[in-house]
């Protein structure tokens, strides 16, 4: 959790090595620092290692964010999956990157990295650069970027059911993280991530915001706390087999 001062500056950098069978998952909210870089390597070095990495971010007023998450495959048999998802606000910049590496013995492995970043207003900037080196036939690997606006059709629907503009942006945006949120396997982290998104989003009143206040406010999916099945979703933008 990064929750520190917008005073500060911020640098972390994050390793994980993972030998046979080993499963792994990374798990961070980044909200502080006037300037925060966080890098992730994922070193995937043992037969059927796994890992999974879910990354939530929010930046505003002139807050910069510089985020890599990498996922590095050695053995055979390997999975690695990538989430990070940012909402700028104000003139804050923020930059999501991470490259799938896949070795020319690590056969049979999968590997997906989605970032993904929504924008309000006209001053905040975003980049998503994913990335795929891959040596080796027989895997799978693919990556989703996307940078945008919030919808202005989705914040239409919600005021044509009577709900205020501004409360119909605060749904839209923190409901973007819910998807990721939901992952997580702990109860405790998901409503402590819900808690300092809104919490960020309310800026100064959000000192006065008590956790036990969004219990009603969100309801849980069934399958909360699951990792889906299929790693890539609708994503298959690239994929590499043996000839």
């Amino acid at each position: 959790i990064n929750d520190v001062s917008e005073r500060h500056e911020l640098a972390v950098y994050k390793r994980a090595v993972l030998s046979n069978y080993a499963s792994h998952r990374w798990v961070g909210i980044q909200l502080g620092g006037s300037l925060a870089r966080i890098r992730t390597d994922n070193y995937l070095e043992g037969t059927g290692a796994r890992t999974d990495a879910l990354e939530a971010s929010m930046t505003s007023s002139r807050q910069k964010l510089d985020m890599t998450i990498n996922l590095h495959h050695f053995g055979e048999s390997t999975t690695g999956r990538v989430v990070a998802k940012s909402v700028g606000m104000q003139s804050s910049r923020s930059i999501l990157k991470g490259i799938i590496r896949i070795d020319r013995q690590a056969k049979n492995s999968v590997a997906y990295l989605a970032e993904h970043a929504m924008l309000l207003g006209n001053q905040a900037r975003a980049e998503a650069i994913p990335g795929l080196e891959i040596e080796c036939n027989e895997v799978r690997a693919t990556h989703s970027a996307s940078v945008s606006q919030i919808d202005p059709e989705q914040i239409w629907y919600a005021m044509s059911r009577g709900i205020p503009r501004d409360e119909a942006v605060k749904m839209i945006v923190l409901g973007f993280f819910e998807p990721l949120i939901s992952e997580v396997d702990l109860r405790e982290i998901r409503w402590n991530m819900r808690y300092l998104l809104e919490k960020k989003w309310m800026g100064e009143a959000g000192r006065e915001l008590e956790p036990e206040s969004l219990i009603d406010v969100y309801v849980e999916p069934e399958d909360v706390g699951k990792t889906p099945e299929d790693i890539f979703g609708k994503h298959y933008k690239y994929i590499k087999r043996k000839a």
